[in-house]
């Protein structure tokens, strides 16, 4: 039994060898644990761009300094708090008539400003982007939905995804004759050398991502989803031996 366990799971000095980690000379078990949670979303991010383009430089930029002018009026006219509201720096960029990968005339000019808005509260979410979507020059308008407990949560998760690890490992030591001793080593990115070494390309892929609303899926929605997903996983090394 002993030998076999060896096969399976031992990472030998000789294996250490070729990692400039050194992983441990005793009979490990590797374990993935996971947990998430379904719960209705309190806030939300909201971000778009005011982009123009215009032959003239000085007629793009007017106008978006204008339609910028009325998004902030109509941000403050809703009570919203000025600290959720940033507005970035105004970019312009020479747009070239292109033939053959070679650059020609100037076409124009076009002038973009982005802005990043977050309500704390979700009633006021429906208005805000209704007003948006019929606003001209507006683009690539997102809607990111969290939780303000987010970090609490997460950690609530992180003890569970550690438990379903504990699990998992428990259930593959009996099936080994083996015991758990304790975690050797734990993290939510894998380890990559070991990965390698096992041919595991990829043992955490990421979740959601981003919402994990998933984590960080954006939505271009003008209503307000019931629920949003929020996941952790983590990565588990037990020290085992034998019965």
């Amino acid at each position: 039994m002993k030998k076999q366990l060896l096969t399976l799971i031992l990472l030998t000095l000789n294996a250490t060898a070729v990692f400039a980690t050194q992983w441990p000379d005793f009979p490990i078990l590797f374990s993935t644990g996971t947990a998430e949670k379904e719960t209705p979303p309190d806030i939300a991010t909201i971000t778009f761009s005011v982009s123009v383009f215009d032959e003239k430089s000085e007629k793009a930029l007017a106008i978006v300094k204008k339609q910028s002018l009325e998004i902030i009026n109509f941000y403050f006219s809703l009570g919203l708090d000025k600290d959720n509201l940033e507005a970035y720096d105004i970019d312009k960029t020479v747009v070239r008539e292109d033939k053959d990968y070679t650059e020609l005339k100037i076409l124009g000019y076009e002038v973009n400003q982005k802005f990043t808005i977050i309500l704390p509260a979700l009633d006021k979410y429906t208005t805000f982007m209704d007003w948006l979507l019929k606003t001209s020059n507006l683009s690539n308008i997102a809607t990111k939905f969290d939780i303000a407990e987010r970090k609490q949560v997460e950690s609530e998760l992180i003890k569970e995804a550690c438990a379903d690890a504990k699990r998992k490992a428990e259930n593959m030591a009996n099936g080994m004759n083996a015991s758990l001793e304790y975690p050797y080593a734990i993290s939510e990115d894998g380890f990559h050398s070991l990965n390698e070494f096992f041919g595991i390309s990829n043992p955490n892929p990421p979740m959601f991502k981003k919402s994990q609303h998933k984590e960080s899926d954006t939505a271009k929605i003008t209503y307000i989803p019931s629920r949003i997903k929020i996941s952790k996983s983590v990565n588990v090394i037990y020290r085992l031996s034998n019965r």
